[in-house]
């Protein structure tokens, strides 16, 4: 199974911790359903989305680098980010780190000039990012250097007093009989138990696992390493264990993960969170399973049919990615329909990063700057018991510029840098020559364009995009086939029999519905 974790976050008053597990309980959720383990939680309260300053939001993407987990699952996209540059940034450095993002609510969060144009930032979000990091993190890195605890999950064994972590005096024994049991040579299996048998739990109260306590036995801080947003500080936070037994239980991990990785290929299995079961509208999972010959072979399975409810068959993990790529590149970037997909996503990038926008929050900024100080004055002629909610009110509209200054400096990046139908156009070519063997150039095809695929024994219908960033669920798709005309009628194009190479044999695609959104194709030899 691959490792996720889930970060959640709400942003004002108006939102509570009800929110947080809200949301909590659909990842969740979402993960049981996609066969994920959940080996953590990032979670930041009242903290606005529109900024990218959120502590757990950025100890989240420096743990990217440890390896720990695959996915990150928002409830919403819009919790993970606001705006399409921080959402093309961060995700651009999580892939680098081999880390995917899923909402657990949608397949597609927005129009299909938006998707390729977070496609695009997100292919030049190093260079875009440079100057705004370094504006954005210089407070905290300063905080960091001076030994505070910048926020975040706090490892078991610790509590958070005053800024700073401090060890917990009820917990802080076992997690340290922990270590020295593993390093002794304790399974995994039997220190989970009897931590679980002590009473101790995760933060959302539920007995530990397996993965959380590998996560947790890799963590440094353990030995008084904190290490926070780049700045690494020996003694920044008390050690619950001696460097020699952390030493020890970190050579036993390695030894134990190399000797799991003689017997497990590193797969990735592209489709995870787009594909699904076109007979009962279950996810499809990735699953493996070895021939006579002795070879492994990878497969997607419907979920359904582990309950023994569906009776699709497995679909060849091998077949069925090249397939959706292959039709992506024949349909949706053919030569005469990307001048005028290069031309709308540019149109979209003016109007999130023109002229227009830029002055709209110049002049929102300059009125809140304008109210603050009319708000300041009043409250020196009012009673003084009487000044409370006009500090409230200056208070909000003070975070609310902080938040658009931030926005501003963001936006001004990106107008600095036009972005014009022609770069567009020669992004979008740049896939024509792309190998379809090759794994990252699917993955990045099916990133960029691909929202939802619903696979039937003897078809499969890909959504590539929808109208007004709804989302395309198992019932639309079911209706979308009932009215859709496979004679070619009305906006439907017939390709007749096939006479393309396909990975599937005798496959021809009978119809086209909705141009830029949802094809359909039939798997004629099944």
């Amino acid at each position: 199974m691959k490792n996720a974790v889930i970060y959640a976050r709400f942003s004002s008053h108006r939102q509570d911790e009800q929110s947080i597990e809200g949301q909590l309980h659909v990842c969740y959720d979402y993960a049981a359903r996609e066969g994920l383990t959940v080996v953590g939680e990032y979670i930041d309260r009242a903290i606005s989305g529109r900024s990218d300053d959120r502590p757990d939001f950025q100890r989240m993407i420096a743990d990217a680098r440890k390896r720990a987990f695959e996915y990150v699952i928002v409830y919403k996209l819009d919790r993970f980010a606001r705006n399409r540059y921080d959402s093309a940034v961060y995700k651009h450095k999580l892939k680098t780190c081999g880390v995917k993002v899923l909402s657990a609510m949608e397949a597609i969060g927005d129009n299909p000039e938006s998707i390729i144009l977070e496609a695009v930032l997100e292919a030049s979000a190093e260079y875009y990012s440079v100057e705004l990091g370094q504006k954005i993190r210089r407070g905290r890195r300063e905080s960091a250097a001076k030994g505070r605890f910048l926020g975040g999950g706090i490892p078991t064994g610790y509590k958070s007093v005053d800024g700073r972590l401090v060890l917990d005096e009820e917990k802080a024994p076992h997690i340290a009989w922990a270590f020295r049991s593993y390093a002794d040579g304790m399974p995994k299996t039997k220190i989970i138990e009897e931590l679980n048998r002590r009473g101790l739990r995760s933060r959302t109260g539920k007995p530990l696992g397996m993965s959380a306590l590998q996560v947790a036995m890799r963590s440094e801080k353990y030995v008084g390493v904190l290490e926070q947003d780049g700045v690494r500080i020996e003694g920044g936070c008390p050690a619950l264990i001696d460097r020699e037994t952390f030493d020890r239980v970190q050579a036993r991990l390695d030894l134990m993960r190399r000797a799991g990785a003689k017997n497990k290929a590193d797969v990735e299995y592209l489709l995870t969170g787009k594909l699904f079961c076109g007979h009962c509208g279950a996810a499809m999972v990735g699953v493996s399973g070895t021939g006579k010959s002795g070879n492994t072979w990878y497969y997607y399975q419907c979920k359904g049919r582990r309950a023994h409810a569906c009776t699709k068959r497995h679909e060849r993990r091998d077949l069925l990615e090249r397939y959706v790529c292959d039709q992506t590149l024949r349909w949706v970037l053919a030569p005469d329909r990307i001048r005028g997909i290069a031309e709308a996503v540019a149109a979209e990038y003016d109007r999130e990063f023109g002229d227009s926008p830029v002055a709209e929050l110049e002049r929102r900024i300059a009125w809140l700057k304008k109210e603050i100080e009319k708000l300041a004055l009043a409250s020196v002629d009012t009673p003084r018991a009487m000044r409370q909610p006009l500090y409230d009110k200056a208070e909000a509209y003070d975070a609310e510029r902080q938040d658009l200054e931030i926005d501003l400096a963001k936006l001004r990046i990106a107008h600095g840098i036009r972005v014009t139908a022609d770069d567009i156009e020669v992004w979008l070519r740049s896939f024509a020559g792309g190998d379809l063997e090759d794994d990252d150039f699917r993955r990045r095809l099916i990133d960029a364009f691909v929202g939802k695929v619903f696979v039937f024994d003897d078809r499969i219908v890909i959504c590539y995009n929808v109208r007004g960033g709804e989302d395309v669920t198992y019932t639309d798709m079911l209706d979308a086939l009932a009215s859709a005309a496979p004679d070619g009628a009305g906006d439907c194009i017939s390709d007749g029999a096939s006479h393309h190479p396909h990975p599937y044999p005798n496959t021809a695609m009978i119809y086209v519905r909705h141009t830029f959104g949802l094809l359909v194709f039939r798997k004629a030899g099944r």
